[in-house]
């Protein structure tokens, strides 16, 4: 989606909604890419292994916490996947599972997406300060910034790998590498990327 942003004001361009080679991708999934990977009762290796899932399988990503994302494998799924012991029945389902970011790829956006560019627009211009954004792509973005912050060109790179950071945790963006542009003037003066 591509918007743009100077003092405040918004500019809307709509895109059609993302495809990718498994149909319209309406919100963010992860997608397994090992071989056979451990799905968790919690963020981290201390917690228990409830299922298993293999290369491909799709999941609704509902949460990111460091390197685990939180998935959501509906009930009936996860009694075929669930680790049982010999004899016994599936075991009662966990409320949370979760699997390693390492192990899997993001596709496709959270679903409340644009609401969290404007958020994140409103924080680029208030807390860096920006005097313009505009967003080429889900992941390019380009900024002026205020004369003063063009001191060295080094402390410039710095603030737009902290634009991008900050973009891809309020955002949700996972999916691929965000770029951050600094144009001085109508050029672009310095890149950063996260």
């Amino acid at each position: 989606m591509k918007r743009s942003i100077v003092r405040k004001s918004l500019i809307l361009t709509v895109v059609p909604t993302i495809l990718s080679i498994h149909g319209v991708v309406e919100s963010q999934e992860a997608v397994v890419t090992g071989p056979i990977v451990n799905v968790r009762r919690g963020p981290g290796t201390n917690y228990e292994v409830v299922a298993r899932v293999k290369k491909d399988d799709r999941f609704p990503v509902i949460n990111v916490k460091g390197s685990w994302v939180q998935i959501d494998i509906d009930e009936e799924t996860l009694k075929e996947l669930a680790l049982q012991e010999a004899g016994e029945g599936p075991p009662p389902p966990p409320e949370e599972t979760w699997i390693f970011r390492g192990l899997i790829q993001f596709v496709g956006k959270p679903p409340d997406f644009e609401e969290r560019q404007i958020e994140f627009q409103n924080w680029a211009l208030d807390e860096v300060p920006v005097t313009f954004i505009e967003f080429k792509s889900d992941s390019q973005i380009w900024v002026r910034l205020p004369p003063e912050k063009y001191a060295s060109i080094g402390r410039v790179r710095q603030i737009a790998r902290r634009i991008a950071q900050e973009y891809k945790r309020q955002t949700g963006y996972l999916e691929k590498k965000v770029v951050v542009k600094v144009l001085k003037g109508d050029r672009i003066y310095a890149t950063a990327s996260e």
